[in-house]
């Protein structure tokens, strides 16, 4: 099994493939199971076109699964290309591991320093508290995203 580095189309269509299945897929773009894989394989060159990149998304939404992939993938591209955030600079990816080693201890620490001064089940946050917890989740997610984007910066954009 091949591995797919995230916010590139081969993940974003092996994503919907893995939930719908492949004779589903080919269906939903009236073409060949084979040609799906293809879409899949992050080394082959193959990409799905506007049209049928729409009929997958659309597929796996009206089956239930949640967020489009490949119109998540896109838009994700978009903004980062609009901000003028393209190409991401060169950061070291074993300190940002460590920060985000960080920012998981201080989402911890402040659940059980929370938890203890509540009720045991944790269920009862105040609206300050479960605002500091979102902000640290989002520092996290933020320093998880610059780990992401390093690794992810290679080879073209249309990947």
């Amino acid at each position: 099994m091949k591995l797919r580095a995230p916010k590139r189309f081969a993940t974003a269509v092996t994503r919907i493939k893995n939930a719908l299945g492949e004779e589903a897929c080919a269906k939903a773009v009236d073409r060949s199971v084979s040609l799906i894989r293809k879409w899949a394989d992050p080394d082959h060159a193959s990409r799905p076109n506007l049209p049928r990149a729409l009929a997958l998304d659309i597929a796996y939404v009206e089956a239930g699964h949640g967020e489009p992939p490949i119109l998540a993938m896109y838009q994700a591209r978009l903004a980062r290309a609009v901000a003028g955030l393209a190409p991401e600079k060169s950061i070291d990816v074993v300190l940002a591991a460590l920060a985000v080693q960080s920012a998981v201890g201080e989402v911890s620490q402040s659940l059980v320093e929370l938890r203890s001064s509540n009720d045991p089940t944790g269920s009862g946050f105040s609206n300050n508290e479960r605002n500091q917890i979102l902000s640290l989740l989002e520092r996290l997610q933020l320093q998880v995203t610059q780990i992401e984007n390093a690794l992810g910066n290679a080879g073209s954009p249309f990947n």
